[in-house]
């Protein structure tokens, strides 16, 4: 029997990407220090309570203005525009859109936990701003499947022909952009210490009144 000889594609019509970057240790002690400043008073902690807005089982959930990190709203800008120019540029011209922005702190301590959730946006994104002191060793001693502290994109049923998890170990100054219909979860931690994230939306309109901001796809 003779062989077929066959050539072929492979496409990836479905599934979401995930932009990585990382913000510079300036950038991340800036957030830092405003962070420190509205966590350790009381009175702001409650004036920026952002805790009903969420569905995580977490210590403190707080509004950043991002008003006040001009630096971060910018490269947060930079990043949302590369991931739209380099996904979907061809239903979406970044340049007739116009991006706003939420952004919320999540302090996380020991058996916190974000459970599977997606945003109500049109991208979203998190950075890691601080880890416990003893998360290193927490995670090395994991010896089955370490999930300890990490946050999981889930983007389909577990199936033989496609990646449906995509874990990510948190690392200081790591951000990440993806599509806010992406479900996600964080799993809890036993170290002593807090886990800091900035977590943000991004919604997208177009500049002109009127017009939608792309051919009715979602990124």
């Amino acid at each position: 029997m003779s062989e077929y000889q066959v050539s072929y594609d492979i496409y990836k019509p479905f599934g979401p990407s995930v932009l990585k970057s990382s913000v510079p240790q300036a950038g991340i002690a800036l957030v830092n220090k405003i962070a420190d400043d509205i966590l350790r008073d009381k009175k702001k902690r409650k004036d920026y309570d952002y805790s009903h807005n969420l569905a995580g089982n977490i210590k403190y959930e707080v509004a950043l203005p991002l008003k006040d990190v001009p630096s971060i709203e910018l490269l947060i800008n930079k990043l949302a525009s590369e991931y739209v120019t380099k996904t979907v540029k061809d239903y979406i011209d970044i340049e007739k859109t116009h991006m706003s922005y939420t952004a919320w702190l999540v302090s996380q301590y020991a058996g916190d936990f974000n459970p599977l959730h997606i945003h109500d946006a049109n991208l979203s994104g998190v950075c890691f701003l601080k880890l416990p002191p003893g998360y290193e060793e927490e995670y090395r001693r994991e010896d089955h499947h370490p999930t300890i502290g990490c946050l999981e994109f889930l983007g389909s049923v577990p199936n033989h022909f496609a990646e449906h998890s995509y874990l990510v170990k948190p690392q200081l100054g790591d951000i990440y952009v993806f599509p806010s219909w992406l479900a996600h979860q964080v799993y809890p931690f036993r170290s002593k210490g807090e886990r800091r994230s900035m977590s943000f939306n991004i919604h997208l309109r177009a500049k002109d009144p009127g017009k939608s901001v792309g051919k009715g796809v979602d990124v």
